[in-house]
């Protein structure tokens, strides 16, 4: 009976022990976030939102926090010489696989988070994009177009944004505050968060986000897709009026 005591107590004594061991392996490979606002409204007014992110990581990890958009084709005319002297729309490129929209906001630098770290930026999407006619020099168009992509704030590489808490537990918390730009086009968007180990991706998640017309935007948005008619005579009245304005303000000027 003795022994049992003994055997028992010791047993109580381990269990503290190894419930620890247990959570600190299970938030070893532990990556969840929460974002806010979980969608975005462009209204008459939106010039561009800010999305809040934050959440918990494995513990020693680097934080990779990406907000892009679907895929997309896009059409652009490639300009060029002709006999020597006509500078001339020569033929249309094809891109496919474009991301709408591409921000990415890291703890460090992508080029000193190993391979993991080069294919989750910008630099990455030069493997993923597409160019036709497949005699295109695709080495030099696809770096023009993420470069025009940046000049238009619909493509960012920030490092350093994302702040990180001491470790504790086996995680270690990260927040990061994301500007998504102005001209954002209503659709559906990803936030992903990637956590980077040693060179490699230890853990991922992704949550969905919306951008949507409200008011006035979303009013003529729907009356241009499905009432063109209305659609074509409303804007004929506003340019009738906005012609009778300009008329009268200089007709005033000229009367003095």
């Amino acid at each position: 009976m003795k022994r049992f005591i003994i055997l028992a107590a010791l047993l109580l004594l381990a269990l503290p022990a190894a419930a620890q061991a247990a959570t600190a392996a299970t938030g070893a490979g532990a990556l969840d976030f929460s974002m806010t606002p979980q969608d975005i409204t462009i209204h008459t007014f939106y010039n561009g939102t800010t999305v809040q992110v934050a959440g918990e990581a494995p513990a020693g990890s680097q934080v990779v926090v990406r907000f892009a958009g679907a895929p997309e084709a896009v059409a652009m005319k490639q300009k060029g010489k002709a006999l020597g002297f006509l500078w001339m729309n020569l033929n249309t490129l094809h891109f496919s696989g474009v991301p709408r929209v591409f921000l990415v906001e890291s703890s460090a630098p992508l080029s000193g988070l190993g391979a993991a770290g080069a294919s989750l930026g910008l630099s990455g999407l030069t493997e993923t994009i597409s160019v036709a006619p497949a005699t295109a020099d695709r080495a030099m168009l696809v770096p023009e177009l993420l470069k025009l992509k940046r000049k238009e704030g619909l493509y960012r590489e920030h490092s350093g944004g994302v702040a990180l808490a001491a470790p504790a537990g086996g995680v270690q918390k990260f927040s990061v505050s994301l500007a998504v730009p102005s001209r954002l086009s209503p659709g559906a968007y990803t936030v992903e968060v990637i956590a980077v180990k040693d060179g490699a991706v230890a853990a991922r998640a992704a949550r969905p986000l919306e951008a949507r017309l409200v008011g006035i935007p979303a009013f003529l948005s729907n009356l241009a897709f499905n009432n063109a008619v209305w659609y074509g005579v409303l804007a004929s009245v506003i340019a009738i009026i906005a012609g009778l304005g300009i008329g009268l303000v200089f007709q005033s000027k000229g009367a003095h």
